[in-house]
């Protein structure tokens, strides 16, 4: 045991020590950091000569809805909301802004500018008056209503969300039994929702598919010549044939990898919730999940939708760290060790098997580059083992490790085979 630990402390030391591990490292936690003031800096709302940018319009967007804290969504406050608004300006493609400390109301429209910057236009306003206080209900319910969202009733509101939630199910092709299952998880879910803020967190999940990506191509190109380097210099000779060459540093080297994922994983995330949490608040880290995404039938907080989020990504980075040993060994090639995770990346982006495909398609949307999405929220499809239902995100980590343990096994088995040829 102690062999192994030193052997492990060893390899651990040699895949940070290396460059490109910061240099990669510091590129992807820089863009981590972006992610969050992406949306805020490619758009700015101009009137006349005066503009206000997208960082000053959200500002003021969650002063409003921090006033909004506690209300409940019923009809008192879908009636004062319809009020705020002036009979008429709603219209379609067009967001509705209104100033009630002079009376002053106007429409904006946005458009892309030649150099690529989103614009939004609006007349006869004062820059602090551009967003109606009552404009996070109103988006709220735009997740929800697709028309005529001034005129709707609290009755109509739940209606309508509880009718999309059954369309959903419709097209993922529940069976009876899972849509008595959400029916009973539905029935847990207390409506009307009360309000409160929570982009800060809810982003988070946003943002999510893009950090899976960085994380999965960062372990890719610091852990490929894990085992292929020895190959590539000829000392596998002589660690083979060394004491501790066939049996303890095969565990040593996927400990070490498998930490080092790990690590990178929450450092990664863990960058890119404290730069959500920077810039739009930390409030609502106990509201509803559905206040931000409310087609989702999950009975959590949002707060605890990303803990479940942070432990599956910890699983997952061990699968792509022994993946990427394991391929290692097996190419014997750091290069094309690279190019598969690569190729899966490209190939799962490119790629989309429809509902209407049951089983290939929740196959499919289980892969560890396809689970982390926000519109897993509202994926109702379940998995039975024996007798009891699973969500995605219960059955994946086990699943995870079972292709874990196989990818130890193969890796193992080969690395233990292995031959030195003539040279």
């Amino acid at each position: 045991m102690k062999q192994i630990r030193t052997l492990y402390f060893f390899e651990l030391k040699k895949i940070v020590d290396r460059k490109i591990t910061w240099m990669i490292g510091g590129v992807i936690i820089l863009l981590c950091i972006f992610l969050s003031f992406a949306d805020l800096l490619s758009s700015s709302v101009y009137v006349g000569d005066v503009s206000i940018s997208g960082y000053e319009a959200m500002k003021i967007n969650r002063e409003y809805a921090r006033n909004l804290k506690g209300r409940v969504i019923d009809d008192t406050l879908l009636q004062e909301m319809a009020d705020s608004y002036p009979e008429g300006i709603e219209n379609e493609g067009r967001a509705i802004i209104n100033d009630r400390t002079n009376g002053t109301v106007g429409a904006i429209t946005e458009s892309t500018e030649e150099n690529g910057e989103r614009k939004v236009y609006a007349e006869q306003l004062d820059p602090q008056s551009f967003i109606n206080e009552y404009e996070p209900i109103y988006s709220f319910m735009c997740n929800v209503v697709e028309n005529e969202i001034l005129g709707t009733s609290e009755e109509e509101l739940y209606d309508e969300r509880a009718m999309v939630i059954s369309q959903n199910r419709t097209d993922q092709m529940l069976t009876e039994e899972e849509l008595n299952f959400w029916e009973e998880k539905s029935a847990q879910i207390k409506t009307p929702f009360t309000y409160e803020y929570a982009e800060g967190w809810g982003n988070i999940w946003t943002y999510i598919y893009t950090v899976n990506y960085m994380i999965f191509l960062m372990i890719a190109i610091c852990l490929s010549n894990m085992f292929s380097i020895e190959h590539l210099r000829k000392t596998d000779a002589i660690i083979l044939c060394s004491q501790y060459g066939k049996k303890h540093l095969y565990l040593a080297k996927i400990l070490a990898g498998a930490t080092f994922g790990v690590i990178t994983a929450s450092l990664i995330l863990g960058v890119t919730v404290i730069s959500s949490i920077f810039v739009y608040g930390a409030d609502g880290y106990d509201a509803a999940l559905q206040l931000i995404y409310p087609l989702s039938s999950w009975k959590v907080s949002i707060g605890e939708s990303i803990i479940i989020l942070f432990g599956v990504l910890l699983i997952i980075s061990v699968l792509y760290s022994v993946a990427v040993m394991v391929l290692s060994e097996m190419i014997k090639n750091s290069a094309a060790v690279m190019a598969v995770p690569v190729g899966i990346m490209i190939l799962t982006m490119m790629i989309d098997i429809p509902y209407q495909w049951r089983i290939p398609s929740q196959i499919y949307d289980l892969l560890p580059t396809n689970l982390l999405i926000k519109f897993q929220l509202w994926d109702d499809r379940l998995v039975s083992i024996f007798g009891r239902y699973l969500t995605n995100f219960q059955i994946s980590p086990l699943i995870y490790g079972i292709a874990v343990i196989i990818l130890f096994w193969i890796g193992k088995r080969k690395y233990q085979r292995y031959q030195i040829a003539a040279r």
